[in-house]
């Protein structure tokens, strides 16, 4: 078959089509785009869209082509075969999706020559041709695979050449002290019209965060705070308590700079450097945001919270308090009830436990603090102190001062009253995991489940609990034993069993 080559042009540029394929004058060509991007930054992302945009206007607008897959890679290297969209086209080839693969050269499809030696040979064997615009070459074209090798060849010595040009400008910069910038993604930071690192609006925030670590407050605390005052970070997303950490760990807001945190191995990853490449550290590169003072409270009282591990107290019987039942949260009324986590004895609202956080967000209040009020006999309404999130304290009121101005809160809701009648099988569910019952709680409209109590009260430590609706318990209620339940996803639904026995028992 004698190949004639066709041009055809556009307003985003010319592209040369030349397929080997056999076609009547009513056949279009099934052809498949692929096209890659290595980098993330701005400029690269229009360079993506330019190439995608391209394509739709010129092979899906052609009449001798059906155009029916765009593939692509964004911020991926060409020498990582990992590519998602790379390896999506090669899995649907498969499937004779196309017949035909326009790329714009032999390096966006890949830097490596194994890698494309290897791929367009697997394409070939299934029938279909590769076109590189650029070298304007055809996969099942005479003599095109030689082309492309030497093309490939010639690509991977030249990116070779590049990074060992990257490699040396880094050396001679090192060599004289001046810092590679690497911080322009840093929370509270970003680059003037002059290229210089400088605060943004962002900074107040990070003095924020670096004073209540100093002040006392913990990474979860300050999490909290951030997120409940719709604080973001620099790319708009909610703040974890990583990222805090990594805010609070960062010398770069006090100006310093540490070179080679990272590095990239021999096969283009990039690792945590843990001492196989010397850093570099400079001290006032850039406007710091805390003062030297400041960073250092804030890593003393991080550290001081790291090493400190109270010793776990007593899980005593409820006998032992003698005011079990003479301590009342504030917020609604509703009697406190001991909980035994992480080897502290708590009282926690009943009212939260028993409805939900959205009836009551609970008071939870340390053992060791109601002993130290000493011995009372009155009852208690007991009041949480906060700043900005953080329990500084408690206060209490006795009964009579609280309802002057309050009465005990109730939930509005219709569940049945807790009783043998109603809930036959109430004594007989265990959770299957830990061994231990369950209780039931009530949502706010009125629907009731059952929970594993070690879970609720005790942490997932202790059992990764089960939560079951009551409607998937009634074919227990003429089931005269004791059983075990629990709970496994199957095909995305909740599914829930029961056994006689339990998997594993809480001493």
């Amino acid at each position: 078959m004698s190949i004639q080559q066709n041009r055809t042009s556009s307003s985003s540029g010319n592209v040369i089509l030349i397929p080997h394929i056999e076609r009547s004058r009513d056949r279009r060509i099934r052809a498949a785009v692929y096209c890659r991007v290595s980098s993330k930054h701005e400029d690269q992302e229009y360079s993506l869209e330019n190439q995608i945009r391209h394509y739709r206007e010129t092979v899906g607008e052609d009449p001798r082509y059906e155009l029916v897959e765009i593939y692509y890679d964004f911020g991926i290297s060409g020498f990582k075969e990992a590519r998602p969209g790379f390896q999506r086209m090669l899995e649907e080839s498969k499937e004779g999706k196309f017949e035909l693969v326009i790329t714009k050269s032999i390096t966006r499809f890949a830097r490596n020559t194994g890698t494309v030696l290897d791929a367009t040979r697997l394409l070939r064997s299934r029938g279909i041709g590769v076109y590189f615009e650029l070298q304007q070459i055809n996969t099942l074209g005479e003599g095109g695979e030689l082309l492309m090798t030497l093309f490939a060849a010639f690509g991977q010595a030249e990116s070779e050449a590049n990074r060992l040009d990257s490699k040396m400008t880094i050396k001679r910069k090192t060599e004289r002290q001046e810092p590679i910038q690497q911080i322009q993604r840093v929370f509270g930071y970003t680059k003037n019209a002059d290229g210089e690192i400088v605060p943004d609006e962002n900074a107040d925030r990070v003095l924020e965060i670096f004073e209540m670590a100093a002040d006392g407050f913990t990474v979860g605390q300050i999490t909290n705070y951030l997120n409940g005052e719709g604080v973001k970070t620099q790319t708009g997303a909610k703040f974890y308590r990583t990222t805090v950490t990594r805010i609070l760990k960062n010398e770069e807001y006090k100006g310093d700079f540490v070179q080679f945190k990272h590095y990239v191995d021999e096969h283009r990853k990039l690792r945590k450097n843990c001492g196989e490449v010397s850093m570099l550290y400079y001290a006032e590169n850039h406007v710091p945001i805390v003062t030297n003072e400041l960073w250092e409270k804030a890593q003393r009282a991080l550290g001081v919270r790291q090493k400190s591990k109270p010793e776990p107290e007593e899980k005593a019987p409820l006998d032992a308090f003698p005011y079990k039942d003479q301590l009342y949260c504030a917020k609604c009324g509703h009697r406190l009830m001991r909980s035994y986590t992480g080897g502290k004895n708590r009282w926690i609202c009943s009212g939260k436990e028993k409805f939900t956080g959205s009836f009551c967000s609970g008071v939870s209040i340390p053992d060791e603090v109601v002993r130290s009020w000493g011995a009372f006999s009155e009852d208690r309404y007991i009041t949480e102190t906060t700043d900005r999130g953080r329990v500084t304290g408690f206060t209490y009121e006795d009964s009579i001062s609280w309802h002057r101005n309050h009465t005990e809160k109730r939930h509005s809701h219709n569940a049945p009253v807790l009783s043998e009648e109603n809930y036959p099988y109430k004594d007989r569910i265990f959770c299957k995991y830990c061994g231990g019952k369950l209780r039931r709680i009530i949502a706010n409209n009125g629907s009731v489940k059952w929970i594993c109590n070690n879970s609720s009260r005790y942490g997932k430590a202790i059992c990764k609990g089960v939560r079951v609706p009551d409607e998937m318990l009634q074919s227990l209620r003429d089931y005269p034993c004791i059983v075990y339940i629990g709970k496994e996803i199957i095909d995305g639904k909740e599914c829930y069993g029961y056994s006689r026995k339990p998997d594993q028992k809480v001493g």
